[in-house]
């Protein structure tokens, strides 16, 4: 695969969730009643969260139209170890649509509920609790074994782990808010992945 080709599917690949995702965030923001307290999340969390997500966007900005600036931080990944890459960042392309299109404005970037929140448990969120972290960490791990950028593998990883870690208080407002109902929703789907995967 050639370096040019790399980065046309790479900024075809990223684009296309820049603009769709931000898109829905802001559709939802524009009826925004969330709040962003670093303290419901822990101020760690909060900014770790926010440096590490920044510095992955910012790379998938930049690799597009300026590769050499990460050629230090490149690894000559074997022509499979890419096109899993594509497999792998292609394959939260339709995850993204359902998530958003069963979230709708309920999608919030804190811990927080809504006032008019309402319980998604249709599309993807059948399977899983929080299926917006699990695309994004297909599709940045993705974009890296495609780019051999392999700061982005661990940037990835790193946000999942501080999102596994977040999701315990999330898991607790959302329990607060519905109860028994979210307590049966929560006993049969993932945390970010099947049931299957981790029973």
């Amino acid at each position: 695969m050639t370096e040019t080709a790399i980065r046309i599917i790479f900024a075809l690949l990223f684009f296309t969730v820049l603009a769709y995702g931000g898109y829905h965030r802001h559709r939802a923001h524009r009826q925004n009643d969330s709040f962003r307290r670093m303290e419901n999340e822990g101020t760690a969390t909060f900014l770790l969260l926010r440096c590490i997500g920044g510095a992955l966007w910012l790379t998938g900005l930049l690799f597009p139209f300026a590769p050499a600036w990460f050629d230090a931080v490149r690894l000559p990944f074997p022509e499979p170890v890419r096109w899993g890459g594509i497999l792998f960042a292609a394959a939260a392309l339709p995850m993204g649509y359902s998530l958003f299109r069963n979230i709708g404005r309920n999608i919030t970037d804190t811990v927080e509920t809504r006032a008019e929140h309402e319980l998604v448990t249709t599309g993807i969120y059948r399977y899983i609790r929080h299926p917006l972290y699990t695309t994004g960490f297909l599709f940045f791990s993705g974009l890296g074994l495609l780019s051999g950028v392999w700061p982005m593998l661990l940037l990835s990883s790193a946000v999942l782990y501080l999102l596994h870690r977040r999701t315990e208080t999330e898991e607790r407002f959302l329990l607060q808010r519905f109860g028994q109902r979210y307590e049966e929703y929560r006993a049969t789907t993932g945390r970010f992945f099947p049931n299957i995967f981790t029973h």
